[in-house]
């Protein structure tokens, strides 16, 4: 459904070449990923490694130096049309929570974000407190957080609403950039159930920026670990054990050992 092939991205550096002006520092190699419907694609790397830098590309924010980013076989940057289809067809969820929600909107005008979209896409008005409510429900909370702000919710609950503003859309793709990583433990895990659940009963496709493999094996079907721009592995979720890249398999023994001290038993 997405996919990137042979995608360069530089930056120009901050440090100035006398002679020649402007350098430039590179920050993904030859990247290439092709995303299933109906799946999700986790993209795992610590800070620095380019995981955002690939979602911006993905996401239509940033044209790659070279390379293609297609959408169902749609250039992203090559035409009008690819451009529309993505912003017909991907949502996007933040990391930070607190800051893609405006402290000054009631949930029920946070959400409407999403419905305005929808609204401008199909050209049909919409009954946003009822359609609210329904989004609502469908993440797990209910009509009594309608007329709540940003700083009555915890976190689990705000970021709840921003993927109620994300489905409201009616997409197919979500993108999702460290959309767990500000959350504590338990609730990580109900949100990536959520996320689950959505996926299931909506069809939707996910692409799943993050640094943490408990959760890429937790909620991704396939997984692209990114090491310094470029990719060191690329295969399923259930083939991750038998990986022969260095890199992913010292982030399994870093995993391992943490678990173990917990006291826990990871299978």
């Amino acid at each position: 459904m997405l996919e990137l092939r042979h995608v360069n991205v530089s930056f120009k550096s901050e440090c100035q070449d006398k002679i020649f002006g402007h350098t430039r520092h590179q920050v993904l190699f030859d990247v290439s990923l092709h995303v299933k419907k109906g799946t999700c694609l986790g993209i795992l790397g610590e800070s620095g490694s380019g995981k955002s830098t690939i979602g911006r590309v993905l996401c239509g924010l940033l044209k790659p130096d070279s390379g293609k980013a297609l959408l169902e076989g749609e250039s992203i940057y090559g035409s009008r049309k690819g451009r529309r289809k993505l912003q017909d067809k991907l949502s996007i969820v933040f990391q930070d929570y607190t800051t893609s929600a405006n402290p000054r909107f009631s949930v029920k005008d946070i959400i409407g974000e999403g419905l305005m979209v929808r609204e401008w896409r199909e050209e049909k008005r919409v009954d946003r407190r009822k359609e609210a409510e329904r989004l609502l429900t469908l993440v797990g909370l209910d009509e009594s957080f309608l007329d709540r702000y940003p700083h009555e919710l915890s976190g689990g609950q705000l970021q709840r609403v921003c993927i109620a503003r994300a489905v409201a859309t009616k997409p197919e793709v979500i993108l999702l950039d460290e959309a767990i990583s500000s959350l504590d433990a338990h609730t990580q895990v109900q949100v990536m159930d959520l996320l689950q659940f959505l996926k299931e009963k909506l069809g939707l496709t996910y692409i799943f920026i993050t640094h943490d493999l408990t959760s890429i094996t937790y909620l991704c079907d396939d997984v692209l670990f990114l090491y310094g721009g470029r990719v060191t592995e690329y295969l399923p979720v259930k083939r991750i054990g038998k990986t022969s890249d260095p890199y992913a398999k010292a982030l399994l023994r870093s995993i391992v050992t943490f678990e173990t001290s917990a006291g826990e038993v990871m299978v």
